[in-house]
């Protein structure tokens, strides 16, 4: 596979309530003029957008992918991508689980119940705040280890780990800590860019939605490391998106 079949896996709509700046219709209209054949709406712990999400796709001529960015109770997050028809009510089943484990505003799941909500799900190892990164962020390579390896068999193989590039300190040495031990442990690459807005234009009224969700000011924000660093957290075309990862020229097939 090549990356003129590259799809956007990781990619929030404004239901990731205040932590996405575009709304279904905007993101599916960007992938439509980018060429895209297919697109996946990730939003944070909620399948809130997916109607409009495959109205939109349907029309556009775009293959919908459905899935969701989940919340752990150790609050690293996880992506889940529906497989099957089982694994969207999995997925649900899921979602219902940890809004009703966590509190209001902060769902939370346990491995135990993914495990037991597995069948059917794609999953995948995340942005820097997924287990497996966060834990080689860390300096815990073995743990990663032990994480990646354990996820694989509640997902029966089914898991991926997921390479981000924003162009910030500290992206290659993160990717080459994942991308080691994805080979150590024989598991497959994917490559997303975790989607906040459908273009780069939109990364100001993110900046705005974080201070919102934040409870603080955008001087604030900026001085604390609360924004992204920079406005690359959009739909990429393929082209960019090979770029990026030339070194890796493999992870841009998609899972699904």
């Amino acid at each position: 596979m090549t990356f003129t079949d590259y799809a956007e896996l990781h990619c929030h709509s404004y239901y990731s309530l205040l932590d996405g700046a575009s709304s279904p219709e905007a993101l599916v209209e960007r992938a439509a003029a980018l060429g895209y054949r297919s697109l996946a709406l990730t939003d944070h712990n909620g399948l809130y957008g997916a109607v409009r999400f495959w109205t939109a796709a349907r029309d556009a001529g775009i293959r919908p992918l459905f899935g969701a960015e989940v919340t752990l109770d150790d609050d690293s997050h996880l992506l889940l991508l529906v497989e099957t028809q089982r694994g969207y009510a999995n997925l649900c089943r899921l979602l219902s689980a940890g809004q009703l484990a966590g509190q209001k505003g902060a769902p939370r799941l346990t491995l135990a119940a993914l495990a037991e909500h597995a069948a059917g799900l794609i999953c995948l190892s995340g942005c820097p705040k997924g287990a497996v990164p966060a834990a080689l962020q860390r300096g815990d390579f073995s743990q990663a280890l032990a994480m990646a390896d354990h996820l694989r068999q509640i997902f029966d193989g089914r898991f991926w780990i997921e390479l981000q590039r924003h162009l910030e300190p500290g992206d290659d040495l993160r990717v080459a800590a994942l991308v080691d031990a994805a080979h150590r442990l024989g598991l497959p690459l994917v490559a997303t860019n975790n989607v906040h807005y459908a273009e780069r234009a939109g990364h100001r009224k993110h900046d705005v939605l974080t201070c919102i969700r934040q409870h603080t000011t955008l001087p604030d924000a900026l001085a604390n490391g609360l924004l992204h660093a920079n406005t690359e957290y959009m739909l990429k075309p393929a082209s960019d998106m090979a770029a990026l990862f030339a070194d890796y020229p493999s992870p841009c097939a998609m899972p699904a």
